[in-house]
């Protein structure tokens, strides 16, 4: 009979890309954050993110299908669409931005997101939760019934 021979556990799936997302309800209103690892950080854009040099653009789709992407990618500072960074604990940096649409009242907890793609050091492709998708557009929706 062969030997059994154990290994050390490496956390696998979901749990563990280092990009999280919450809601958090205060005075001054309901905010999104998104929160990134150190480690994500050095995995998905090649080095540790220093907020005096660096910002990041959010892109997301309300087409059927897509609607379930967030694209991070890595801007320039001045970028007229790119987020400001936030230093926190343990090197991690997050941003904080407006709900993209009705969210219920109250906080939602710190949330991991599957990383489903992207092209590193340059973009990362992560999988919202549904209560963060923005709403699908339907056919024709925005447009003239009779033109």
């Amino acid at each position: 009979m062969p030997p059994i021979i154990p290994k050390p556990f490496e956390p696998v799936g979901a749990g563990k890309s280092g990009f999280t997302i919450s809601v958090v309800d205060a005075k001054h209103g309901q905010h999104i954050r998104i929160g990134i690892s150190q480690v994500a950080q050095k995995n998905h854009f090649g080095g540790t993110l220093d907020p005096e040099k660096d910002t990041l653009k959010l892109l997301m789709s309300s087409d059927q299908g897509k609607n379930h992407i967030l694209t991070l990618e890595l801007a320039e500072i001045g970028d007229p669409q790119a987020f400001t960074l936030a230093t926190s604990i343990k090197d991690s940096v997050s941003i904080k931005l407006q709900p993209w649409g009705p969210l219920a009242k109250g906080k939602r907890p710190a949330m991991e997101m599957v990383v489903i793609g992207g092209k590193s050091p340059n973009t990362v492709h992560l999988k919202l939760p549904e209560y963060a998708r923005p709403e699908v557009k339907k056919i024709g929706q925005g447009q003239p019934l009779m033109g």
